[in-house]
């Protein structure tokens, strides 16, 4: 897994299967609603290209999530699970030595072309995870 973050206004991580899940910051919610986040989600590859809005109820959200998972880089029991303010984004969090992230991005309109994509990563427990909490701090920073 490999995660590119040059510009601060956007994230990709790399899969070895060289997938591509990239991540933009695509607007403050709005002037009412400063603590809520959008970020445009796209999965990339030779056979797909995804994308959906993800609301983030505050910018800290998922680096605390990955952040915790680096802390715990021991390993943890069962899946821990996060997801986004209206649930268009969904990660699963497994340990066995390495953390397996699977990303479960949700498409929900108002009539019936509704589609789920899901793929998952694997990082190392303890420096890749806090590079990846890391990478979405600066993406999120206000």
């Amino acid at each position: 897994m490999l995660v590119d973050s040059d510009d601060p206004s956007s994230l990709r991580i790399i899969t070895e299967a060289g997938l591509r899940l990239e991540f933009e910051k695509a607007f403050p919610y709005g002037p009412d609603d400063p603590h809520v986040v959008g970020v445009l989600m796209r999965a990339v590859g030779a056979h797909v290209r995804v994308e959906q809005q993800v609301l983030l109820l505050g910018t800290s959200e998922i680096p605390h999530f990955l952040r915790g998972l680096y802390e715990d880089f021991r390993g943890w029991a069962g899946d821990r699970t996060w997801h986004s303010l209206e649930s268009e984004l969904q990660l699963t969090a497994l340990h066995d030595g390495q953390v397996h992230l699977r990303w479960e991005l949700t498409h929900r309109p108002y009539d019936d072309a509704r589609w789920t994509f899901s793929t998952t990563t694997r990082h190392g427990a303890g420096e890749d995870m806090r590079r990846l909490a890391d990478a979405f701090d600066v993406l999120l920073d206000p």
